[in-house]
């Protein structure tokens, strides 16, 4: 398997700004309670390992934010 750097450079990029537009949602639906809303949707079954990274981001972002 031959690594790509350009293509994990654009992953990453790709969370960072998904994790991002994800905090600002929850910020907006939930105010100060946005980082309990995206914990409690770190625990559905169904949440792909994708979605996961971005959650955990998105919460750090929030924990900066207060």
């Amino acid at each position: 398997m031959i690594l790509n750097p350009l293509r994990l450079y654009r992953r990453r990029q790709r969370l960072l700004r998904e994790a991002l537009e994800e905090a600002q949602y929850l910020r907006r639906r939930h105010g100060d309670a946005a980082i309990a809303a995206a914990r409690d949707q770190l625990r559905r079954p169904d949440l792909t390992s994708w979605g996961h990274e971005v959650l955990e981001r998105a919460i750090k972002y929030l924990q900066n934010r207060i």
